[in-house]
């Protein structure tokens, strides 16, 4: 468990850098080889040696997702045409909000 942890950490860093970088290409990329990594990954129990490295892969997946979303608002070149990722390392449709927004 801990190699996938490793390649997860090293995946959501570069995502990390094509955020900071605003460079949408590269981070669709990114996540398209998380995408395939976890679906290709087994769920096998193994024991999990280095909680650090753990926490640390946590700490920056809440990072990239609050700059994403904070790109996705005042970037609209970042927001990726409103699809959204599936487990199948596909792009689907993103389910239509039904939230509604006025500004005064």
């Amino acid at each position: 468990m801990d190699g996938l942890v490793e390649e997860l950490l090293r995946l959501e860093s570069a995502k990390h850098k094509a955020l900071v970088e605003i460079d949408a290409p590269a981070y669709d990329a990114t996540v398209r080889a998380q995408l395939r990594l976890v679906s290709a990954s087994k769920k096998t129990p193994g024991k999990l040696a280095n909680v650090e490295r753990l926490l640390a892969l946590s700490q920056l997946i809440t990072l990239n997702s609050r700059l994403l979303q904070n790109l996705i608002s005042t970037t609209p070149w970042f927001a990726f045409s409103k699809n959204a990722y599936n487990a199948k390392d596909r792009v689907s449709a993103a389910a239509a909000s039904r939230r509604i927004s006025v500004g005064a």
